[in-house]
């Protein structure tokens, strides 16, 4: 676990740090408004993984469990045969995805983007390549889910890296050499996805062979899946319509152009959610192959160091981010007026996102035990309640009213939902738990105060010491999260009252 989760941080961090790098350069030579249209692509990017109804997470659980139960039985072509039977009930759904945003795109730009410089016929065709992008992203998500599964991350970390690399570094010396038209930055992105698909592919195909190369639909394999992949979906759709129908709202509240400037802080606010994915895509199938194995005690440790690791990562750095939220965006951009319009919707956009970043995970646990009843249920009732909450907050309120809700919504979750999942799959679990999220916060808070002097004290006009400042004020923070934890407190304890004789 800690060598597949530190080689998967690795990946996330070198992809995030080229991104907080070159995502500027995007916004100086494309321009507020494509800059836009890509914080628009992002979003289509998750209403369209709908589409995926469940099959990639359930995937990754299903060949994790015929690995925990390989002793006693697990044919080795299962895999092979459950990702075919995927790749078929793909195949209409991705064609329909292409098609749909295709014939849409000319309702889109005229209708609902608020666009004031950018004409419409270039729009129209930036949304096609979106369409064909997001196709192409739903096949690679399944092949991956199936390398997930098979717990092969060292791998698939490797292979992120290259992509984001040819992503990032190409686009950059696309748009900084050969053009700044939307259109051709966006068929590069196409291109660069059709790469990916064919990369996660051909893996796939050579560790989860089928028995022939035409095998077809494998219905007994694929029938004891659908209830758990109905849930997933179901479940999904909830989830993406609590996190994302904001977007969707403002992306028409807003002009185009004001809307590049809150791509920026919903791409920060994504990241404070991401940090935790290299994590999730190794303890989903450990948990899963314990459970598996009867081994619940170890699965309810590995569930408590890994929610303590997390918070102990998001919340200074979460913390740091809310306190300064202008300077920070002034110096990742140096752009002043992002920097100001930002300064009241990204802290709590941020704060929000750390909080559900922790809650989630007790849907992992749900997920481990392949039970997904008791978060249908939640996600329903907290669909009904939030919904009309944020549809009025967007719409009345603009994006300050969202913002607000955003985080309101998800201290009210924070406050109901934990306790009720730790009751029903764990009832020890929730006491240490909320112990150590209790200390974390506090500690970050202290550090806060601490540091708010200190980066006075280093902070100027120049970008780089705002940066520094900034990355100070986070290390005292970490610094004293860190040595609070018990076990270092233990060691200090032995070695304060520990005989000089």
């Amino acid at each position: 676990m800690i060598r597949n989760t530190g080689l998967s941080y690795a990946g996330q961090a070198y992809a995030m740090l080229i991104g907080i790098l070159i995502l500027p350069f995007y916004l100086g030579h494309l321009g507020a408004e494509a800059y836009g249209l890509i914080g628009f692509f992002a979003v289509m990017q998750v209403w369209l993984q709908l589409l995926d109804a469940g099959l990639s997470p359930s995937l990754v659980r299903q060949i994790a469990h015929f690995r925990g139960r390989s002793a006693i039985g697990a044919r080795s072509y299962e895999p092979g045969q459950l990702l075919r039977s995927f790749e078929i009930i793909f195949l209409p759904l991705t064609a329909l995805t292409v098609l749909g945003v295709h014939f849409s795109g000319d309702w889109i730009a005229q209708h609902w983007l608020q666009a004031q410089e950018l004409d419409t016929a270039t729009i129209v065709h930036c949304i096609s390549l979106m369409g064909l992008v997001v196709g192409l992203k739903l096949y690679a998500t399944l092949y991956k889910s199936g390398l997930q599964g098979l717990e092969l991350h060292a791998w698939l970390n490797g292979a992120n890296v290259l992509i984001a690399t040819l992503r990032y570094f190409g686009g950059l010396c696309l748009v900084a050499n050969i053009s700044e038209d939307p259109v051709d930055f966006f068929l590069f992105q196409t291109v660069v996805a059709l790469i990916e698909t064919l990369i996660f592919a051909v893996k796939a195909y050579v560790l989860m062979p089928s028995p022939r190369i035409f095998t077809g639909f494998n219905w007994p394999l694929v029938k004891p899946v659908l209830p758990f992949a109905a849930s997933i979906s179901l479940t999904s759709v909830l989830w993406i319509l609590l996190t994302q129908l904001d977007k969707v709202l403002l992306s028409n509240v807003l002009l185009l152009k004001e809307y590049g400037y809150f791509s920026l802080v919903a791409l920060m606010a994504t990241g404070i959610m991401t940090l935790t994915n290299p994590l999730v895509q190794t303890l989903l199938p450990r948990m899963t192959v314990l459970v598996a194995e009867g081994r619940i005690a170890d699965m309810q440790t590995l569930y408590l160091n890994a929610t303590r690791f997390v918070c102990s990562l998001l919340f200074p750095l979460t913390g740091v981010v809310a306190f300064h939220s202008a300077e920070l965006v002034f110096a990742w951009t140096g752009d002043v007026e992002a920097a100001q319009w930002s300064r009241t919707v990204l802290p709590w956009y941020v704060i929000g996102s750390a909080i559900m970043a922790i809650t989630a995970f007790q849907f992992y646990l749900q997920y481990a035990y392949g039970r997904l009843r008791l978060h249908v249920w939640f996600s329903l009732i907290s669909a009904a309640i939030s919904i009309p909450v944020v549809i009025y907050a967007a719409l009345a309120h603009g994006v300050y009213g969202a913002a607000l809700a955003w985080f309101g919504l998800r201290i009210v979750t924070f406050l109901i939902w934990p306790s009720m999942v730790h009751k029903r799959f764990g009832p020890s679990l929730h006491r240490p738990w909320l112990q150590d999220l209790l200390r974390i916060t506090a500690m970050t808070g202290l550090g806060l105060l601490i540091g708010e002097p200190v980066f006075d004290a280093i902070a100027s006009d120049n970008r780089f010491d705002v940066l520094l400042g900034l990355a100070v004020s986070g290390l005292i923070c970490m610094t004293l999260v860190t040595f609070t934890t018990k076990p270092v407190v233990m060691r200090l304890y032995v070695m304060m009252t520990k005989s000089s004789a």
